[in-house]
């Protein structure tokens, strides 16, 4: 039996382990990812990366270009519609074509890709940055002890066996997650909500159908099927899913004629040519992890929680899951931080995994199933964009300040600078070039001092070389131009004051202003965020 060390184990390469792959590439930490699978999805299942998870992966050479070179559709045609059918009668527009406007939300651009397209991205990116990557590989079985874990892999072809010794183990093995159950970690929630059909089907006439160019999702409630309509990247191609009761029939009894038929009432056009690719059953579950985390291991996406497709965001949680473990991990395994920044992980992440499986789940029954009272929740009714792009941190990781409201999100289009909430994007000018306060750190901490708060770049700098952590220092009217004032005024930044921001975008600590020893106070920031034991100010003051 081969043996072999590596920083991180992470099993499952769907969105969550993938990029959990290259984000933990980016930063220096080499992964290894085993997938059961002899390859990536070949299905398109979730689709789309939405602008907060386009932010994530924004700072990583060439990949936001490579996910929207990989998106044709328009996604300013993009169009939500509840039906009966893609030909019928329309009962609610929820998104019209050409309404949609983000560009004051964000830098970055959605992309429309489905996940079929997505994860070869993902993968090559992950292996450009050194991650090892082996598909039909399965993890036997895994220990855990305060030095680490020690997990068994079998080849599938070969069944050879081999011996893998990690610091951590991201478990992203999908919603049955073998991990999980091994670390006997249940789950709360709704459970199962529907069992379903997807049909992937090729029509030469399908465009003509559409009558428009762009991304189409189409909720159909029809009085013979409750289903979906999307899109796909090819406009020969659609995907049609619908609801099944397994008591009555198995997923077995739809053949390919029986699926044609499905396809051509949901597109309202029963004489059009079309061949089916692909059938696949999955089962529509509401549920969230009790944990997402158990001393070494991490859950993330399906491993962690499950919610129904309406809405989009299943991928985008799998994915920011994983943004907010590496950048974590990667400060952790570089020993610029304490190992208790990592329970952050959960503390940060399972609300908003509840959160966000309660308002796919009002969705569900908005958009498919209003006979289905018994999953109304008052407190899904939290608007979709505060949900997918205003959501809240709490956590020993963030300093919050007195004016924490306790709220879970705010409005992206009205942010506070409130710590634990995303950093605003405000475009800005640095040396004569137009550029997104999300793009003022890089790869590190950003403090963004206000006019007057020129000593905090001083303590930036001691801060940073004493601890080996890069804190970027960019300060308001020095370099970066912000003619409107639109900065102060989204985040609360007084002109002295400061606000420190993680690696992550968002805001982790907020300053009045100059504090009597400013490098004394970031310096305690730092220690306090990082769990770090504090460090004497000798030399830094």
């Amino acid at each position: 039996m081969t043996t072999l060390r590596v920083p991180v184990l992470i099993v499952g390469a769907g969105l969550a382990g993938l990029t959990a792959a290259v984000l933990l590439g980016w930063r220096g930490i080499p992964a290894l990812l085993v997938e059961r699978r002899a390859s990536t999805s070949r299905h398109p299942r979730a689709r789309g990366v939405n602008l907060r998870s386009m932010e994530l992966l924004r700072g990583v050479p060439g990949l936001e270009k490579s996910l929207r070179t990989a998106s044709p559709l328009d996604m300013d045609e993009f169009s939500i519609v509840i039906a009966e059918s893609v030909r019928g009668r329309v009962f609610k527009t929820l998104l019209a074509p050409g309404t949609l406007d983000s560009s004051l939300l964000s830098p970055s651009e959605r992309c429309s890709a489905g996940q079929d397209v997505v994860e070869p991205i993902l993968l090559r990116h992950a292996q450009s940055f050194g991650a090892d990557i082996r598909f039909g590989t399965e993890l036997a079985s895994f220990t855990q002890d305060k030095n680490g874990v020690e997990a068994v892999l079998r080849d599938r072809a070969t069944g050879e066996r081999s011996l893998i010794t990690a610091n951590y183990l991201i478990a992203a093995d999908g919603n049955r997650s073998p991990v999980r159950q091994a670390l006997g970690i249940g789950v709360e929630g709704r459970g199962t909500l529907s069992h379903n059909i997807s049909i992937l089907f090729e029509a030469a006439d399908l465009a003509a159908v559409l009558k428009r160019q762009g991304f189409a999702l189409y909720y159909l409630q029809n009085k013979d099927f409750t289903g979906v309509f999307v899109s796909t990247d090819d406009p020969r191609i659609g995907q049609v899913s619908v609801e099944y009761d397994p008591q009555k029939e198995g997923a077995e009894s739809y053949g390919a004629a029986r699926c044609a038929d499905i396809v051509r009432a949901a597109l309202g056009t029963p004489d059009l040519a079309l061949t089916i690719l692909n059938v696949m059953p999955w089962e529509m579950s509401a549920q969230v992890a009790r944990q997402m985390m158990e001393s070494r291991v991490f859950l993330a996406g399906d491993a962690a929680h499950t919610m129904p497709p309406t809405g989009g965001l299943g991928g985008q949680t799998a994915i920011q899951d994983a943004a907010d473990l590496a950048w974590k991990l990667a400060l952790v395994l570089h020993g610029r931080a304490g190992a208790e920044l990592l329970t952050t992980y959960e503390s940060e992440r399972h609300p908003i995994a509840v959160m966000t499986v309660e308002k796919q789940t009002a969705n569900y029954v908005e958009r498919l199933r209003i006979d289905r009272t018994d999953l109304t929740n008052p407190a899904a009714e939290i608007d979709y964009m505060s949900v997918a792009m205003g959501y809240r941190y709490r956590s020993a990781g963030i300093i919050a300040d007195a004016t924490d409201n306790g709220q879970l999100t705010e409005d992206p289009m009205r942010p506070t600078g409130r710590p634990g909430t995303r950093l605003p994007h405000v475009e800005v000018m640095r040396d004569g070039q137009a550029i997104s306060t999300l793009d003022l750190a890089g790869n590190g901490f950003l403090l963004l001092a206000g006019q007057t708060g020129d000593a905090w770049g001083k303590a930036a700098r001691l801060v940073s070389t004493q601890m080996g952590v890069e804190i970027i220092f960019c300060q308001l009217g020095n370099k970066i131009i912000d003619k409107a004032d639109t900065v102060m005024a989204q985040t609360g930044l007084a002109p002295s004051g400061a606000l420190l921001i993680r690696p992550d975008g968002f805001i982790a600590w907020r300053a009045v202003g100059i504090m009597g020893d400013p490098a004394g106070e970031l310096n305690d920031v730092m220690n306090r965020i990082l769990f770090r034991e504090t460090e004497a100010r000798a030399g830094i003051a």
